[in-house]
């Protein structure tokens, strides 16, 4: 009899380490390089180099934006910045923004301009996300 509540403590205790495992080791962060659409006109191209493209369309044209982006995928939530903007509204600013994996191909971003982190917003909102998928 002993030895059958050693083996139901035995499973418990491993069951509560598994979910806690689970739990605290929430993947935040996937692949970023490559293209990635709303599917409704805006695109990013995200590249290895730290470099991007964001293109508006309009119409069957491409209005294309050369930029560079910074992943903290250490903070929480995941924070994208996206800055040194070459042209454009946003020239000279910072879209100080945040990042929430939805799945390894979707994420939802949203950001606000800037000239420092303080802007960036602190939660998501219906109104100012995005939804991003990957177009592989």
């Amino acid at each position: 009899m002993q030895r059958f509540f050693t083996h139901i403590y035995l499973c418990l205790a491993l069951f509560t380490v598994q979910m806690f495992v689970f739990c605290t080791n929430k993947v935040t962060c996937h692949e970023l390089t490559g293209r990635w659409t709303t599917q409704e006109g805006q695109e990013f191209v995200f590249q290895n180099d730290g470099k991007a493209m964001w293109l508006t369309r309009f119409g069957s044209q491409f209005d294309t934006v050369f930029l560079a982006y910074q992943l903290d995928c250490k903070a929480e939530p995941a924070t994208l910045d996206l800055l040194h903007f070459y042209s454009g509204p946003y020239s000279g600013k910072t879209l100080f923004g945040i990042l929430e994996w939805t799945s390894d191909t979707s994420f939802l971003l949203r950001y606000e301009p800037g000239m420092d982190a303080n802007v960036r917003p602190r939660e998501f909102d219906n109104e100012m996300t995005m939804k991003f998928f990957s177009a592989k």
